[in-house]
């Protein structure tokens, strides 16, 4: 049975919970909730995973155990065992380039300097699409990045995180259903009007 692939990118452990760098962990547990879904560690695979069914597929949900900066080994060796392709594979994941409380979908870009999507697109290579959240830049310049993505969200701003949280789904759902062509044209135009209305 073919199979399609959903990674979010963070740091494993408690400590790492609630910080802007593992918001894609966060949605990927929303996620694998929403679709009755059991997460089992793998340790070959390096990754905890869930496996649901879509249709005629597997769908195969992956948090990756490597750590941030080597996110690209889970993520190679999970499509190599499922025989994966990289048009099959969609990574959510935090950007600091867009303000906090938006999101995009994109195909076939860089790494826009984020460590683990240029270490997915070193070791697995490019072809796969990003599900990019805002976390908004450091607001004081002499901030360490390192700091400013390993900062956890406040209270209001997680609150803001969960009422997003259906409208991401869904996005991702539509994503998966209509492909990506498809759900870009409507994710990433929806937001640009919205930002409009609101000014």
């Amino acid at each position: 049975m073919a199979a399609k692939l959903l990674v979010g990118l963070g740091n494993p452990g408690k400590e790492y919970d609630r910080t802007r760098h593992n918001v894609g962990f966060c949605v990927l547990d929303r996620f694998c909730a929403a679709k009755k879904g059991n997460w089992k560690l793998d340790k070959k695979l390096e990754s905890e995973l869930a496996i649901i069914k879509f249709g005629n597929h597997n769908l195969i949900l992956s948090k990756p155990t490597t750590f941030m900066n080597d996110s690209g080994r889970a993520v190679q060796k999970i499509c190599k065992f499922f025989k994966i392709l990289p048009t099959e594979v969609t990574v959510v994941c935090d950007d600091i380039s867009f303000d906090f409380g938006e999101f995009k979908l994109a195909g076939r870009s860089g790494s826009a300097g984020h460590n683990g999507l240029a270490d997915i697109l070193e070791k697995f290579g490019p072809g796969f699409a990003r599900f990019r959240i805002g976390v908004g830049a450091k607001k004081n310049k002499s901030m360490d990045l390192k700091d400013h993505v390993l900062g956890k969200f406040t209270d209001d701003e997680q609150k803001i995180i969960e009422a997003m949280m259906p409208e991401i789904l869904s996005d991702l759902q539509l994503l998966l259903d209509k492909g990506l062509e498809y759900s870009m044209n409507l994710t990433n135009r929806r937001k640009i009007y919205e930002k409009q209305e609101e000014l």
